[in-house]
């Protein structure tokens, strides 16, 4: 393929570069007389094969950086000093925080507003950022491009093409879409005007369905009877009618356009849109599509186009896109919506026809992760401080996750995130939670549940919020959120040691297989990715070398026991285990997955690995926290090992285990990322093992009781509102 493409003189751009380097020793052996200087635009976001480029020229010539202004050096690393994160809960907090950082530097410390970036990293917070910016009386100059569908012209289109779907759908019109086109602002203005066509429509037809006849006594002479009139089985005059009614719309918009720029711009690029696609349908007498197909490539079309819309004004303010060019310097720079699936874009919703395999093979970067820290890095560069701010709290805009940016960042260096909690807008309103009764149907399902099964987890979303806990449990509705990094971290993590720990099982760990798994760690991560389809860049390169360290760590940390006489024998790896717990006159199936469960130097350990930072070396069970610990959604791994514990004990898998005492521990990496094993001991025990006898004294009414409260019916399903 590549070399078909070579013959062509056609080439991808990691591909020109692989096939410059293939040809550059013998260009610079044959010009070793020759002084050779490349300019670099940017110096911060190379791939390999750049990289080396600029390495193999740097031997014989000069490589002179033009942002900075200096010879490059491959050690430079940009520097965060003056990086500021701000955390806010809502999406109009981020305009009020914008407004007063501006306030802090024009009013204050005398920066003019030339001097000041403002960047919305999701576009549609445009409009309210420079409203809220002129209000404090500050002019600014915007070059951005505008969302589409955030002009409300794309709804009146929206609402037409719905009235043809629901005639295809019905074979006449739906009054509610009749109504919804008629009542549209633009309609009114530009082609009803005084017309009483909606109130005569509401008097004469009291059916939910409005016939053709009866909207043509009111619209035969207006030019809205080329909507009302498409036939719906014909594509060609499907399109025709379309453009002839966007040509109109365009005369009587054309006669102010300094009031409707945008309108003209969002028609005029609809109508070059849909005489493509009305090209296409001419030129391809078997291309088969429909009205459906139409509103299909409609709903595209903000995807696909922009308005760029630009002001300027030399004293003014800047505003303008995440991935817009400059070359101004500022003293201070400002980037919202700093969240994950903004910036960078969420590229899953862009499905690609190229496959995955010829990604790999290609070595395409599919998502352009380097393209936006790029954009990033440069912003920092040009700018003497910045600020990121980003939503912490999900809604149905994004997720509330920072952006993995934010991650990257914090593991080089040592940045603060500032959370503002007071809102700047009073709460009028208390939010009053939802309520549920645990009625019969209810309670039927709660024993369905625990003759199934009731796990650790269940417990603790109980814990988390009743309310989700109702949805998922109760009535069984799916979440479709997306999985976030920790968790897919963890999953990896837990497969990997399942893979890598399974061939030594009911054996002792070895130095040699130590050694082996060493050797093996490396090829087993990979081999995981490639089974999920993932590509190691990007994201997953930062996922990767996180859960590669973690592997590693784990393996020296086990290595550190075996070289030191310790004798660990693995007893069960990812063990599903579960035992009834009498609860009342009810027989709760408690169930769960233990990590691992092993033998060192004669004593059982119950462990569950964790990826969260431990800054504890112990963790103790007294008399004060113990019933927090099955209410308190911040014990729930303490709580989670403890229920591990009455599974140890009771399970018919472990007859044999009754009189062995486990320690029980969370496996889990310290800040400086060595792995630590954090015991857990019941009443400042003198040794770390628990007693079942204890254990059935000080631990188990406490989870008997929880699970009876969750059973209770008295006591209802209360939302929880939790703040993050």
């Amino acid at each position: 393929m590549r070399s078909q493409l070579l013959k062509k003189g056609i080439a991808y751009y990691g591909m020109l570069f692989k096939t410059s380097i293939s040809h550059l020793d013998s260009f610079l052996y044959k010009n070793s007389d020759t002084k050779i200087v490349l300019f670099l635009v940017d110096s911060v976001a190379f791939n390999e094969c750049e990289k080396i480029f600029i390495r193999k020229i740097s031997k014989q010539g000069l490589v002179y950086d033009l942002c900075e202004k200096k010879f490059f050096s491959s050690k430079t690393r940009l520097q965060y000093d003056n990086l500021k994160v701000i955390g806010v809960s809502k999406e109009i907090e981020q305009v009020k925080t914008v407004e007063k950082i501006i306030c802090k530097f024009i009013k204050k410390n005398k920066i003019p507003p030339n001097k000041i970036l403002v960047i919305p990293g999701d576009n549609s917070l445009t409009i309210p950022l420079v409203h809220s910016i002129k209000k404090l009386g500050v002019d600014v100059s915007i070059n951005i491009d505008y969302p589409l569908n955030d002009l409300p012209i794309y709804y009146t289109f929206y609402s037409i093409f719905q009235l043809l779907l629901k005639k295809k759908k019905f074979k006449k019109f739906t009054k509610k879409d009749v109504v919804q086109v008629l009542s549209n602002g633009y309609i009114q203005k530009f082609f009803l005007k005084r017309n009483s066509v909606l109130k005569k429509l509401n008097i004469e037809n009291d059916s939910d369905y409005v016939f053709e006849n009866e909207i043509k006594k009111y619209l035969y002479k207006n030019n809205l009877w080329i909507i009302f009139n498409i036939p719906i089985n014909n594509i060609k005059i499907i399109l025709i009618s379309l453009i002839s009614f966007i040509r109109k719309f365009k005369k009587l918009l054309i006669t102010n356009v300094r009031k409707h720029f945008l309108e003209l711009k969002f028609i005029f690029k609809l109508e070059v849109y849909i005489q493509k696609l009305r090209i296409i349908v001419r030129k391809n007498k078997n291309f088969s599509i429909g009205i459906n197909d139409i509103f299909n490539i409609y709903e595209q079309f903000p995807h696909i186009e922009n308005i760029r819309y630009i002001h300027k004004n030399q004293k003014g303010l800047y505003v303008t896109g995440f991935m817009d060019l400059f070359f101004e310097n500022f003293d201070v720079g400002i980037i919202t919506s700093f969240n994950e699936g903004v910036i960078p874009k969420n590229h899953k919703e862009n499905s690609s026809f190229i496959s995955f395999d010829i990604y790999q093979k290609l070595e395409m970067d599919k998502f352009d992760e380097n393209f936006y820290f790029h954009h990033l890095t440069r912003i920092f560069q040009f700018s003497n401080q910045t600020y990121l701010i980003y939503k912490n709290q999900p809604d149905e805009i994004n997720s509330g996750e920072k952006s993995r940016f934010i991650h990257r960042i914090e593991i080089n260096s040592k940045i603060s995130t500032e959370k503002i909690k007071k809102p700047f807008f009073p709460i009028i309103f208390k939010k009053i939670p939802i309520v549920i009764n645990k009625k019969k149907s209810i309670i039927q399902c709660l024993d369905e549940l625990i003759k199934k099964g009731l796990s650790p987890s269940s417990i603790h979303l109980y814990n988390y919020n009743p309310l989700l806990f109702y949805y998922k449990k109760v009535l069984k509705l799916k979440d479709k959120e997306e999985i976030s990094y920790k968790r897919k971290i963890g999953e990896v993590i837990h497969k990997i040691l399942k893979i890598l720990y399974d061939p030594i099982k009911k054996n002792f760990i070895t130095i040699d297989y130590i050694h082996t798994m060493k050797q093996n760690y490396e090829c087993t991560i990979k081999r995981v990715f490639f089974e999920k389809k993932e590509m190691i860049e990007g994201h997953n390169m930062f996922l990767y070398y996180v859960i590669k360290n973690y592997i590693e760590n784990f393996i020296s940390w086990e290595e550190k026991f075996i070289k030191n006489g310790h004798k660990i024998f693995i007893k069960e790896i990812e063990k599903k285990v579960s035992a009834i717990l009498n609860v009342g006159t009810k027989k709760v199936n408690l169930h769960g997955i233990i990590d691992r469960i092993d033998e060192y130097d004669g004593t059982t350990r119950i462990l569950d690995y964790k990826i969260g930072f431990s800054k504890i070396k112990k963790i103790n069970v007294s008399s004060k926290n113990i019933e927090n610990i099955f209410y308190d959604i911040n014990y729930a791994n303490t709580m989670q090992l403890l229920i591990y514990v009455y599974l140890w004990f009771e399970s018919y898998i472990f007859k044999e285990n009754k009189k062995k005492s486990p320690i029980i521990g969370n496996v889990s990496p310290e800040m400086n990322g060595n792995i630590l094993l954090v015991p857990i001991t019941i009443f400042n025990s003198p040794k770390n093992n628990i007693t079942y006898a204890n254990y059935k004294i000080n631990v188990l009414p406490f989870l008997i009781k929880r699970i009876s409260d969750l059973l209770d019916p008295s006591i209802p399903l209360v939302e929880k509102f939790i703040d993050l």
